[in-house]
């Protein structure tokens, strides 16, 4: 008895791919979808912030890098600025009127880059700019005690493009603020 052949397979020969062209389509994206690769950084920031606070019409400012602090009373030291863990780009942001009263609404935003949540602030009441710190306070979530925060804005020296950010941002947080307290 002669021995067994092994089974060969035949390979199909396979269609080779044509360049990538083909995979480009020439139906154009429907209307109610932009086109990413058109959008401005501008374009790009409003529909991020929009995802975070619904009610965004404007971006006013921008920061490329900011920390929060969070002004405690119950530190064992006594009273003591502890990092809040929120660290990210900034935005200074004009808000769709109240729906109540129709009032002007401004929020400071900051983007978190270390975690799930963001800072979100609704200016209102007096801003404080001090050693460098702009300092808001807002009603806290929880029992209505009011929370102090302290915004560290990064800047380098004159000549760069962050260089006098903080100064600016600042003013124009007061200025959004000084706003709203006007039409109250």
């Amino acid at each position: 008895m002669t021995p067994k052949k092994p089974k060969t397979h035949q390979r199909h020969q396979s269609a080779h791919l044509q360049p990538s062209d083909q995979y480009d389509s020439d139906i154009p994206l429907p209307p109610t979808q932009d086109n990413p690769s058109q959008r401005t950084n501008a374009e790009l920031n409003l529909s991020v912030l929009q995802r975070h606070l619904p009610s965004t019409t404007s971006i006013i400012s921008i920061a490329p890098y900011a920390v929060v602090y969070l002004f405690t009373s119950s530190s064992q030291n006594g009273p003591a600025w502890e990092k809040s863990g929120i660290e990210g780009t900034l935005f200074v942001c004009q808000q769709s009127p109240d729906p109540v009263n129709g009032r002007e609404r401004y929020s400071v935003v900051v983007l978190n880059r270390k975690g799930l949540n963001d800072f979100i602030c609704p200016l209102s009441g007096e801003i404080d700019y001090e050693a460098g710190y702009i300092i808001l306070r807002s009603a806290s979530d929880e029992g209505g005690e009011e929370n102090i925060w302290g915004l560290w804005i990064f800047e380098e020296d004159e000549g760069s493009s962050t260089a006098g950010t903080r100064e600016v941002n600042a003013k124009i947080i007061q200025d959004c603020a000084a706003k709203v307290a006007k039409n109250v």
